[in-house]
């Protein structure tokens, strides 16, 4: 085979092998990163949530930055709380407050208080 001939084959065998080659798999997206693309209460804003706490009063949840960003907020009008997470599925911290999730539940600590356990609200 020429040296011309041989880098073709060369050329042709790296192609033909790229093409091959298995693409690492996504993993499936968390339940905070699906909230963030989508709505659940009548304002439509995209990634807002209300949920009930536990002290029987409500809390607004808007899950920004592909789920890594919460904001808090006990009404619409209120100053959000900003809260953010290093990945998918690990605890929220914020300033002075941390939040986990656990399926559709979220745990608020903050400082000495006892923690407040909230549920995603379905009823609009």
């Amino acid at each position: 085979m020429t040296p011309v001939r041989f880098g073709f084959a060369g050329i042709a065998l790296v192609l033909a092998s790229s093409g091959c080659s298995e693409q690492p798999r996504k993993a499936k997206p968390t339940e905070q990163e699906i909230h963030a693309g989508d709505s659940g209460d009548a304002s439509g804003i995209p990634g807002r949530h209300p949920y009930r706490c536990d002290d029987d009063r409500p809390l607004l949840v808007d899950f920004k930055n592909e789920g890594l960003t919460l904001e808090l907020r006990r009404d619409g009008n209120a100053a959000p709380v900003v809260l953010t997470a290093p990945a998918a599925g690990l605890q929220y911290v914020g300033d002075t407050m941390s939040a986990m999730f656990s399926g559709n539940e979220l745990k608020i600590e903050e400082g000495d208080k006892p923690p407040v356990l909230c549920r995603k609200d379905t009823s609009l």
